[in-house]
Order: structure tokens, then sequence, then C-alpha cells
């Protein structure tokens, strides 16, 4: 669906108008950001309650306006108000989102709480020169996934494609290959809290090992084999020293118990099944249309977090 705004244009983001400073007169000029400023890092900085969260959600509806597909890390559990979206602003749509302790708080029932709420988006939006046909185009152009891993609450992901063997050109770069080994072997540490040190950790360095291992070989591991490998490493020296020198197979094995132990542990089952953590599928449909994925991680513990993270990272980098 097309709009007729002056602003609709590819390459531009709309994040409101410009404001005048001091007694400077207002130019009502809309204030138009270049996506393509977007090519690196970027940060939103603000006091609670500034509207860090709103900008951001505005940058990516923008995105979604210009058809480029988002993947976004919520770990407070609030970009899901992307969803909220109600092309005919509608009190019914928005009675269902009232939260009726707020509603007695204002004196008012819910449902003249909801219908408070429509009028007030609605003028809102006026106010700022949009409407109902730009909402339903916002609708149209991405669909909105709400993935939760570890929890079968919203989508399910599936990690086990985290220990896959990674893409030929990482392979092949030294560096990009030790950065994604270092990370996920810490990942994966935290998860039975050893903090990991790449130079000092024998843990890490055995884990490191065996990744480098299958990897370099094209052979993918899952936590399974990963776990099987650190009893029975396919390997025997670890640089000069000798396996059970570096690193006795009592040790191993106690290693090895911690984490068969976190797998077999039946919350653990969510994190095994759902959809592929596969970064191709999640950000495009099968149609091509772009999608906008969110990844809610506030019910995790700081080491899931951790894990996932950095899982999520390092398919989306691979």
């Amino acid at each position: 669906m097309k709009t007729n705004l002056p602003y609709e244009k590819l390459g531009l983001f709309y994040l409101g108008r410009e404001l005048p400073i001091g007694d400077e007169p207002s130019t009502e000029l809309p204030l138009l950001y270049k996506s393509k400023s977007l090519t690196t890092h970027g940060v939103i900085i603000g006091v609670t309650g500034s509207g860090k969260t709103g900008l951001g959600i505005g940058l990516i509806e923008e995105a979604i306006m210009d058809d480029v597909p988002s993947i976004i890390i919520d770990p407070k559990g609030n970009m899901a108000n992307l969803l909220l979206t109600f092309p005919n602003l509608k009190p019914s749509d928005f009675k269902p989102w009232i939260d009726p302790a707020e509603a007695s708080r204002k004196n008012m029932s819910v449902d003249q709480l909801a219908d408070k709420t429509a009028a007030t988006w609605s003028e809102g939006l006026k106010s700022w020169g949009q409407g109902k046909k730009r909402i339903e185009t916002l609708r149209q152009k991405s669909k909105v996934t709400v993935y939760t891993p570890g929890s079968s609450s919203g989508v399910s992901v599936s990690i086990m494609a985290g220990f896959a063997a990674p893409a030929d050109d990482v392979i092949t770069d030294p560096d990009s290959l030790n950065a994604l080994v270092g990370s996920t072997a810490t990942s994966l540490l935290s998860l039975v809290n050893i903090d990991g040190d790449p130079l000092t950790s024998r843990e890490h360095i055995l884990i490191s090992s065996i990744l480098l291992h299958h990897w370099r070989n094209i052979e993918d591991l899952s936590l399974e084999t990963l776990i099987g490998a650190i009893v029975n490493p396919p390997f025997e020296k670890v640089e000069v020293f000798s396996l059970s020198s570096f690193f006795p197979q009592a040790d191993r094995m106690k290693l090895a118990m911690l984490l068969n132990n976190v797998i077999a542990s039946p919350s653990f089952g969510s994190w095994l099944k759902g959809q592929p953590l596969d970064i191709q599928r999640i950000l495009y449909g099968e149609d091509g249309r772009p999608n906008t994925a969110i990844f809610s991680i506030s019910h995790l513990s700081e080491t899931e977090r951790m894990f996932f993270v950095t899982l999520l990272l390092n398919a989306t980098i691979d």
C-alpha cells in the first residue's frame, strides 16, 4: 500500500519534526535520518523515561517501512510492543491491553480508558502528520515474531545449529575462526559457572581445541558429541603437553558431567526444540519479504543470556 507522505522515500527514516532552539520559530520540517548512516555501531543515551525505547522502536518501524529486516535482542521484554499496531484505532483494539489496575488508579473503567487511549493515539498521530494508512502499511511490510529461547511462551528456538561448522570464509580466516571458537567456549562454560579465561583456563583451552579440530575438518558438533569429546578428545596432545598431563581424564569427566547435568535438566529441553537458529530464514520469509525478529530474553538468567546471545551473534556473523 502506497502513502503520499513527502518523506516516504527509501533511505530516509522519519523521526518526527525538527524542534526550534530557544526563541527561534518552528519550521515544522520533518526530521529525516539517512539509513545509510546506520552501517556501523550506534548508541541511544538518555535518562530513565527520556524516550530511548520509543526512539529505538521508531527506528525499527522506519526500517520496516524501508523493507529492512531487523534482529532485536530484548532484555527487558518491552520490544514486543512493535506488534501493537492497530490501523483502525478502535477502542476495542486497545481494550485487551488495558491494565485494570491502571484504570482504577485513574478512576476510570477499562472501557473508558480504552476510549481515551484510542483517542490519544488518533490525535497524536494526526498531530505528527500520520494516520491509519501508514499503520496499515507498516503491518503489511513485515512479519514481526517474538522468539523466546529457553521457553515455549513465544516461538521456541533450537540452539543446536550454534555448534555447526562455520562457513568456509570463516574457516579460512584465522582471526574470525579463533574469535568464534573463543566466544562459543566462553558461553558454554558460563552455563556451568566456569569463568573460562582463554589463556589460563584448561577447560576453555580444551573445549576450544575440540571445536577447532572438528570445525577445521568441516564437521558439525552437537552438545552430546561435544560432551563425549571432552571425555575422549580426538587428539592426544595439547601443544607440547600430553592430554593426560594437561587435563587428566578424571577431571575431564567432572567437566563433562557438569555440562551433561545442564542438558539433562528437563528445563533445558526447550532450548533444543523450535525453529533452528538460521539467520537467513529468520530475517527473510519464503516469499522474500523481510522479517522483524524479536528475541525476548528477559526470562533468562544472566548466564543463560550470555550463552544465547553469544550463539545468536556467532550465527549472525557466520
